[in-house]
């Protein structure tokens, strides 16, 4: 019966989130996480630019490789925007997967440069703004402006060092449920 409930074990951790790799504009994104383990990513948002309204031809996207299905639970930031011309920092807007619109200067209503932070990650289970990804494990982010003061050029950048922090749970692949299922109606029955 040990030599069951091992095989098993090894087949259901071979079914959990392994590393991937991906890149968008010169951004790079990892995740990894045994499934149910709470896990953080941290995407590096130097040099992204804001350019048109939401689902603008040149707007800059990136796209990060979480885990199949993951519980996206936290958010953090710690970034640097400038804005140019007449733009206001608070129309700088990042769009995370359709699920949570990120302002990260609301209510500073006028141009220039400033740093924001969210002083560590805030939960959004308890705000009810949490959500899961898609099978593919992608996390979609856009960057727009909420308001194009120029259309077809850039309204706002972000600076050196600037990144945001996702907190995630992976979620258990079917197949290593199924797989420990079996492994409980195996175990029940050789008790019996």
């Amino acid at each position: 019966m040990k030599i069951a409930i091992t095989a098993i074990a090894a087949i259901a951790g071979a079914a959990t989130a392994s590393p991937y790799f991906t890149a968008a504009n010169g951004n790079q994104g990892v995740g990894s996480a045994p499934a149910g383990v709470v896990a953080t990513m941290t995407i590096d948002l130097s040099g992204v630019n804001n350019w048109d309204l939401q689902g603008g031809a040149l707007n800059e996207t990136i796209s990060a490789m979480v885990a199949a299905d993951a519980h996206i639970i936290g958010l953090g930031w710690d970034v640097n925007i400038a804005s140019f011309g007449a733009s206001w920092l608070s129309e700088a807007v990042m769009d995370l997967g359709g699920a949570v619109f990120l302002t990260p200067g609301l209510g500073d209503d006028f141009a220039g440069s400033a740093s924001y932070s969210s002083g560590g990650i805030l939960d959004l289970v308890g705000t009810g703004l949490d959500f899961v990804l898609a099978a593919d494990g992608l996390l979609n982010i856009e960057f727009f402006e909420s308001f194009d003061d120029v259309s077809s050029a850039i309204d706002s950048t972000y600076g050196a060092g600037s990144s945001i922090t996702i907190q995630y749970t992976a979620i258990p692949a079917p197949g290593a449920l199924a797989m420990l299922g079996l492994g409980g109606i195996v175990a029940g029955r050789r008790r019996r």
